[in-house]
């Protein structure tokens, strides 16, 4: 199969070829490196980054946090609905 992304040669040994790949591409081929490898820890790593991200944004502005959150579990036919 042919390899997606540019190819280049550099610091690789001779005659071998390095392929770039987009971050994208890149976790999505390794999705246990960027934790969304089971449903479980998908969620985690999801919360975990939102949570993150809203610290770092209060931190910027040299503002307290206000973080709520609420899981609630559905069933496929509520969230097909």
């Amino acid at each position: 199969s042919k390899a997606r992304g540019s190819t280049k040669k550099g610091a690789v040994g001779a005659g071998e070829i390095q392929v770039q790949k987009s971050p994208a591409e890149f976790f999505a081929e390794n999705q246990a490196i960027a934790g969304f490898d089971n449903p479980g820890k998908s969620l985690y790593t999801s919360l975990r980054e939102l949570v993150e991200n809203g610290l770092d944004a209060a931190e910027s502005i040299n503002q307290l946090p206000e973080i709520d959150i609420e899981l609630k579990e559905y069933t496929m036919h509520e969230f097909n609905v």
